[in-house]
């Protein structure tokens, strides 16, 4: 006769409970271990999603198929607004992964925004529209211009002789060349970077969606990639003042009857930018394109082999320039160096409600003067300015304009590829 517990049980089942009862055990231990020590940033694994599967080796589009003027990347005539998250995944490869990704964050491995340790009340208007917009971010500290000794700089050539505009263009230089140098001791693929004043559209999340259908055509992605933005690019030009088209790539990618693209009374730039009429565009209409110059870096974004040819580049300029215009002119002369942008640009620098003096450390301004109320040039649905909007659960198309005289839109919003 077999013995038997108290509970009338044999030894060989109470064995056998045990087992499932230690292997439940470590199956939840395990869970929760993978949980507990998933990375800050939201990297998704690349063997979760179809979409990034084999991305590993797909980090540059050497042998690719090159797209002609026009033509789409594969599978991205698909168009799906998703109303709940409200992202629009236009692309290819796995329009469900695409969409995954883009609502985790904006899909940059990670976000940085320069800031001066002083300028508290700059870095806190930043982190509150950063987390209406729902991204995290990191800090690069601006620099001082003074700290900044000659024979640390490529030249000497072209330098202001007024100590406070040295000062002032050195210090930006070399907290933008900071940027860079994090990016790739800590080999990082993607980075976007902001300035401390940045501002940006209500629907950011959405126009970068969009963005990055543009940037997979012009970066000829036509395989699986690791970023929704594509394989091929080194810098994607999303603030600026001024951009220009690559005379030697005349393709575009056209977003029509955009409702973010702002009226032509309102907007403002430096220097050249696209000349949509002549181009045969109307008001409504946003492009993205290789970029052959530009102006102000409000916005961009970096690969890890943009960051190190910018680190390169920059390091051994013959003349000193301003960090935008040298960027402006990497892309212009460097041909190895993929510039993409974007016109009307997608990010612009907030003017706050107060005084003037608030506005920038690099510029002069009266202390009296006063700005009754804040604005952003070129942003349709400001952030900054729907921050009450916002933090009281708003949603689009709740958001306020900017400006009364917006032209109401009849046809539906639609892309296409020239």
């Amino acid at each position: 006769m077999n013995a038997v517990d108290s509970r009338g049980r044999s030894p060989g089942a109470t064995k056998l409970r045990s087992s499932r009862l230690l292997i439940i055990t470590l199956l939840v231990l395990g869970a929760l271990t993978f949980c507990f020590n998933r990375p800050h940033h939201p990297s998704i694994p690349s063997s979760a999603h179809p979409a990034l599967a084999d991305s590993s080796r797909a980090t540059d589009n050497v042998g690719a198929p090159s797209l002609r003027r026009g033509q789409a990347p594969a599978g991205s005539s698909v168009d799906v607004r998703n109303s709940t998250l409200g992202v629009s995944t236009a692309y290819a490869n796995s329009t469900a992964s695409l969409n995954l990704l883009l609502t985790v964050l904006l899909q940059f491995e990670r976000v940085f925004v320069i800031n001066l340790p002083e300028r508290y009340d700059k870095l806190d208007a930043f982190s509150l529209a950063a987390s209406l917009t729902g991204f995290t971010h990191d800090v690069i500290p601006g620099i001082k211009g003074e700290t900044v000794v000659n024979k640390t700089l490529p030249t000497l050539e072209n330098l202001p002789k007024k100590e406070r505009s040295r000062n002032n263009i050195v210090g930006c230089w070399r907290a933008h060349l900071n940027v860079a140098q994090k990016i790739v001791r800590d080999r990082i693929q993607t980075a976007l970077v902001l300035e401390d004043d940045a501002d940006w559209d209500v629907s950011f999340k959405d126009q970068l969606a969009d963005f990055a259908t543009g940037s997979r055509y012009i970066s000829n992605t036509t395989v699986k990639s690791r970023s929704p933005y594509g394989n091929d690019w080194d810098f994607l030009w999303l603030g600026h003042c001024s951009a220009q088209q690559h005379p030697q790539d005349e393709r575009r990618f056209v977003i029509e009857n955009d409702d973010t693209v702002p009226p032509l009374a309102h907007r403002l730039n430096f220097n050249a930018v696209p000349k949509m009429d002549e181009l045969g565009y109307d008001n409504s209409t946003r492009i993205v394109f290789r970029a052959n110059n530009g102006v102000c870096l409000y916005s961009y974004a970096l690969s890890y082999r943009g960051a190190q040819k910018v680190l390169r580049w920059q390091n051994q300029v013959m003349r000193f320039n301003p960090i935008d215009m040298g960027i402006g002119y990497q892309c212009r002369d460097d041909a190895n160096f993929k510039c993409i942008a974007v016109f009307p640009q997608l990010v612009d620098s907030h003017k706050s409600a107060g005084r003037h003096s608030r506005d920038s450390d690099i510029g002069s301004y009266d202390p009296k003067v006063m700005r009754a109320k804040g604005y952003t040039q070129n942003i349709v649905r400001s952030t900054r300015l729907n921050i009450e909007n916002l933090m009281d659960g708003g949603r689009y198309p709740r958001m306020a304009d900017q400006w009364d005289d917006l032209p109401q839109l009849v046809n539906p919003r639609r892309t296409r590829f020239e």
